[in-house]
């Protein structure tokens, strides 16, 4: 154990602590916590009966459970809280119990905190899980002794802490909720696109973006910012970091840093000469936007130490993630493509541009407060032959593709399962077409998750 993690940890044992949410992350945290023999309680709206079982079995180790609506109440009884990451810094109770003097932190925060080995970030509104899958994929025969990846792809880091070493390297996806009260970057931090989701989560598009803006505003000059040259808020972020940075694109060449062109992808060191990667051909991930992906990940590695043989081969064999624009397999001649992940109206225009072949679009779910004119103007523009709409955004969907004014296709409504919506897809599509689940929407009210949404459309698509 370093000093450091050694100081945090002593400070913890004298804290009245709180986890606010019991999920993925902050179940975690609590082992880790009770790893180390530091006393915590638990608010978390859920009834008493959820939790029942792990009362019995946690017993005294938690000092305190406050269940229910008014789980948040009390927060000025506690010296430190770390928060869900659904659970926004912006809830009245945080702010009142902030102005207080509570300290409001979180998993990832003291994984920052508390890590021996350099943390390689990814942040952006989307395929940050695609790069980061694909950073780790290249960098495990690469210059670290060990590459562990985790964040926002479900695993959370706190959990592998006690692996770690200084000649270790972990790559992380970092969301807005996560980035939101960081006062720490990463050694490597990567931003992508950035455009506006989670308007339903953040006061507004600013407070979106700003959240972001903690992957470079603690970088010092020893540090890399690889960022999308081709994203203005992206370039905006780059001018203003004091870290070295290097740009990636798809639309041209660039002076330091990763560029697809002339049918292939290219690095060009800082002072160095361009060197060739691999033939776009060589790629098995189809659409530009994962060009984009990979071409960042690309200069998240080489930034890392890897060389330009080992980043190719790592390209090679990436076959994708999946829910991230998966091929589910074909039936009838119709090919079914799973991306429940995407879940932001440009996600869902960017899947629907990396197919030559005619579109059955399955879209909607429920709000997120998105402004869905770009997936509106993709449906109408990009081969789309027939739309399936389904959840509660569905109107707001129909709407833009209404205003976007040249869509001829069918638009099918009222299916209020998955299966009545592959059902719908499947009268559509004829030989030689696409089924795409690209919801452009989250997954509650309908479905458990994403994960059930996609395994709903996996399971059907091939029954």
């Amino acid at each position: 154990m370093s000093c450091v993690e050694r100081f945090v940890l002593d400070e913890l044992e004298a804290k009245k602590i709180a986890l606010l949410g019991l999920g993925v992350e902050n179940r975690a945290l609590a082992l880790f916590l009770r790893s180390k023999n530091i006393g915590f309680s638990v608010c978390d709206h859920r009834s008493e009966e959820e939790f029942e079982v792990l009362r019995q079995e946690w017993g005294e180790d938690i000092r305190s459970w406050h269940l229910g609506a008014d789980s948040l109440a009390s927060l000025h009884e506690f010296e430190l809280v770390f928060r869900t990451p659904g659970l926004s810094v912006l809830r009245p109770e945080l702010r009142r119990a902030s102005r207080q003097g509570v300290v409001i932190s979180s998993q990832t925060r003291l994984f920052f905190a508390l890590s021996p080995a350099p943390i390689l970030g990814v942040t952006g509104t989307k395929g940050k899980g695609t790069t980061v899958a694909l950073i780790a994929e290249i960098l495990r025969e690469g210059p670290a002794k060990r590459v562990f990846s985790g964040g926002n792809i479900g695993v959370p880091p706190i959990g592998f802490l006690d692996e770690l070493t200084g000649a270790d390297l972990v790559v992380l996806e970092l969301s807005s909720f996560q980035l939101q009260d960081l006062d720490r970057s990463p050694r490597i931090g990567v931003l992508l696109g950035i455009g506006e989701d989670h308007l339903d989560y953040h006061a507004n598009a600013t407070e979106y973006v700003q959240a972001k803006r903690s992957i470079c505003s603690f970088q010092t000059a020893a540090d890399t910012l690889i960022f999308k040259r081709d994203c203005p808020r992206a370039r905006e972020f780059a001018a203003a970091s004091s870290a070295r940075s290097l740009a990636f694109s798809t639309v041209g060449e660039v002076e330091e840093g990763v560029w697809g062109g002339d049918g292939g992808l290219w690095w060009r060191p800082p002072g160095g000469h361009k060197e060739f990667i691999c033939a776009v051909g060589d790629i098995p991930l189809k659409g530009e936007h994962n060009l984009e992906n990979i071409a960042a990940a690309t200069a998240a590695a080489a930034a890392a130490g890897a060389p330009v043989e080992q980043i190719a081969a790592g390209i090679r064999r990436f076959k994708g993630l999946e829910h991230r624009l998966e091929r589910v397999g074909e039936r009838g001649g119709v090919v079914y493509y799973n991306d429940s992940l995407a879940t932001t109206p440009a996600a869902a225009a960017a899947a629907i541009k990396a197919f030559a072949e005619p579109v059955v679009l399955i879209a909607g779910g429920a709000s997120k407060g998105s402004d869905f004119s770009l997936l509106g103007a993709a449906i109408a523009t990009e081969g789309v032959k027939a739309v399936i709409l389904i959840g509660a955004e569905a109107p707001q969907i129909e709407a833009a593709i209404s205003q976007a004014g040249t869509f001829a296709g069918e638009l099918v409504k009222g299916c209020v399962s998955m299966a009545a919506a592959v059902a719908a897809a499947r009268q559509q599509a004829r030989s030689g077409d696409v089924v795409l689940l690209a919801p452009a929407c989250a997954s509650f009210g309908m479905f458990e998750n994403y994960k059930d949404r996609g395994e709903q459309f996996r399971h059907l698509a091939l029954a």
